[in-house]
């Protein structure tokens, strides 16, 4: 098990509840569609009282950051927003989220309550249930806030899992720019929880394998803590018929083609429609704003987003009989799936060799960090996740057919270095192995170091390369690629181990 030393004492501050009139409080601004006042208030409670690290800080509820979250990524509050405080509320949500995860924690934080990803059906008696992890039905308990954002419309009730999000988020690196900067963000903080979530199991680990008594006792508990972390409740939640391996690792590589929308599809009700040029614009309020006065200007009018509306009246058509309707024609059919942005042209895109194919280079370094976490819960509990090698091996299936472009970028530490250089020499011998069937190895290490390196892979015979070149000139390239990518950490590793 990876137990890396680590400080003894945790980082984050003492946490208290919020209390029962402040709680009400933010619940009154978010179902009045007031985000910012809400959002801010929870952000003035949770820095205030950050000159004394003693000091316990009120953590928001799990309610209010899953709110948030969604905040974060909606249309209604991005793309489609329809005023400057819902744009703006976007970006305090993001604030309050990362203060929270570094100021409080992900465990005291009850990051695993507030992103739980939940799938509702309804009973004969209309009421909403929620599906367990075990396909079993159980009630719904009382529901904290009552307004869209938080219910129907929440990120965490639109997508099936947790890999769904990822999928799709990086289907809009490739295919949707406009919608890409939000999810980037949202993907980013997330990488942050999870990682930040397993260090901290990490440190508990490590506190309970000092104790000398009870060893089957104490490893029993280190597992327990360590299978309840963010990483893995996600990879055992994993839905789809395919097994959660690979739909893992299809959501990582999604690439915007048409298996990968079909599999990973929008989130939101009709994301990627755009706000009307018309309706843009700002509008003047004909009444102030003041709640002391009670005056709360066109905040009581009905103005529901659009996609809101229309999820409702999906709903009770749903209850409602329906006409067999005639099947539509194959070129009426192929017109309605063209939902990528204009300016985005597929063709050249699909026949250039840039990065485009799997979106900018944030999109390949958020895809090499949730592999670099993968590896670091593979590394930890293998029989609970998946082996190591069998990790690896998923990794080379996925990575060795890349555009070369991609693939030395993935592959070489000083473009990308989010993996750690254990993770990175591992992979590059993996992939120099898939490479290179038809030599065995010669030396055997359980990392590549300098002299294996030497002795299997940089020796290459005259007809490996006469081979390669005759067939396949990029599969000489990526093992070039590769090959120097681990000659340049062994080689480094060497220098450290030998003092310089």
């Amino acid at each position: 098990m990876d137990t890396q030393a680590r400080p003894s004492r945790s980082k984050y501050r003492p946490t208290k509840q919020l209390s029962f009139e402040l709680r009400e409080h933010c619940g009154v601004y978010f179902e009045e569609q007031l985000y910012c006042h809400g959002l801010n208030l929870l952000l003035s409670l949770l820095s205030s009282g950050s000159a004394t690290p003693d000091a316990p800080v009120p953590s928001p509820p799990p309610e209010f950051l899953a709110v948030a979250a969604t905040i974060v990524v909606h249309p209604s509050t991005t793309t489609r927003a329809k005023s400057a405080d819902n744009k703006q509320a976007a970006n305090i949500a993001l604030q309050l989220l990362r203060l929270t995860n570094s100021l409080v924690g992900p465990l005291a934080a009850n990051f695993d309550a507030a992103f739980t990803f939940t799938h509702f059906t309804k009973s004969r008696s209309g009421a909403r249930r929620a599906v367990a992890d075990d396909g079993a039905e159980k009630p719904m308990e009382k529901e904290a806030l009552n307004f869209e954002l938080a219910h129907r419309g929440a990120l965490w009730s639109r997508a099936e899992d947790f890999w769904h999000v990822v999928g799709w988020a990086f289907n809009c690196a490739v295919l949707h720019p406009s919608r890409w900067p939000r999810w980037r963000l949202l993907l980013e903080f997330l990488c942050e929880a999870l990682e930040a979530d397993w260090r901290e199991r990490m440190r508990l680990v490590v506190e309970l394998e000092r104790d000398p008594e009870g060893e089957t006792a104490v490893r029993a508990e280190c597992e327990r803590i360590l299978c309840g972390s963010l990483i893995y409740q996600y990879y055992k939640a994993t839905s789809g018929v395919s097994s959660p391996d690979r739909r893992m690792m299809r959501a990582i590589f999604a690439d915007g083609t048409p298996g990968s929308t079909n599999e990973f599809r929008e989130v939101f009700h009709k994301e990627l429609l755009e706000l009307k040029e018309e309706t843009a614009k700002p509008r003047k309020r004909e009444v102030n704003v003041n709640i002391d006065e009670e005056i709360y200007g066109d905040y009581l009018e009905w103005d529901v987003d659009d996609d809101e509306s229309d999820s409702v009246r999906n709903e009770l058509r749903e209850t409602l009989p329906t006409r067999p309707k005639r099947q539509r024609t194959t070129k009426a059919r192929h017109a309605g799936n063209d939902d990528v942005d204009k300016n985005y042209d597929l063709l050249n895109r699909a026949c250039s060799e840039n990065l485009t194919m799997l979106g900018d280079l944030d999109s390949l370094a958020l895809r090499q960090r949730f592999l670099a976490i993968i590896s670091r819960v593979s590394a930890s509990i293998p029989d609970h996740f998946m082996s190591v090698d069998r990790l690896y091996l998923l990794y080379v299936d996925f990575i060795r057919h890349l555009p070369l472009p991609i693939f030395q970028v993935f592959v070489s530490p000083s473009v990308l270095c989010q993996f750690s250089v254990d993770a990175q020499t591992t992979l590059c011998e993996m992939l120099l192995e898939r490479l290179c069937e038809s030599r065995k190895p010669t030396y055997r290490e359980p990392y590549l170091t300098q002299d294996k390196l030497e002795l299997d892979f940089l020796p290459l015979r005259r007809e490996h390369v006469r081979y390669y070149r005759q067939r396949q000139d990029v599969d000489l390239a990526r093992v070039r690629a590769s090959s120097a990518s681990g000659e340049r950490i062994a080689t480094g590793r060497a220098v450290i181990e030998g003092g310089g």
